[in-house]
């Protein structure tokens, strides 16, 4: 877990816009760190982990004073709550994956578009991935919260290189 810390201070480090989105991907990436690990542990994200952000994420992004973020943020987290809604509604994920994609995608985008599309389209690889393997041992389950909480850090990661 120290390692996983220690990269993703380096990588808000790296990324944040500034003060304020430091802040919010600090307070996602420290609850982040532990909801993944419960999660693949438990089969499940805490509330307790995940709700509290939501408020305080947002107030960091009102206190930016972007208005074009700010909608921006609202509509991309407004429509991963959807998809990954239906995805629970499916069966296919539980609930707490839902309220953790609707978070993410409320930080991610604060850098751009790309970030959270890039997210999404890392988290469907990952999940995919652990899913082929989960089936090949014979399982029918898995906790789906460490693949979206890694298509997050990738995209983090990932998206300045492809936006050149």
């Amino acid at each position: 877990m120290a390692v996983v810390a220690v990269a993703a201070g380096l990588l808000i480090a790296w990324r944040a816009t500034g003060f304020l989105h430091a802040a919010a991907l600090a307070l996602v990436a420290a609850s982040g760190i532990a909801a993944g690990w419960i999660d693949a542990y438990e089969r499940r994200l805490p509330d307790l982990l995940v709700l509290p952000l939501y408020p305080a994420a947002a107030a960091l992004l009102v206190a930016a004073g972007d208005p074009d973020r700010l909608l921006r943020a609202a509509a991309v987290s407004a429509a991963a709550l959807a998809l990954f809604g239906l995805a629970c509604a499916a069966g296919q994920m539980g609930f707490g994956d839902v309220k953790l994609a609707g978070l993410l995608a409320l930080v991610l985008v604060w850098n751009d578009w790309g970030t959270a599309a890039l997210a999404l389209v890392l988290t469907v690889a990952i999940g995919g991935g652990q899913a082929a393997v989960v089936i090949a041992l014979g399982r029918k389950d898995f906790p789906y919260g460490p693949a979206i909480l890694a298509g997050a850090a990738g995209a983090l990661a990932v998206a300045p290189w492809l936006a050149e």
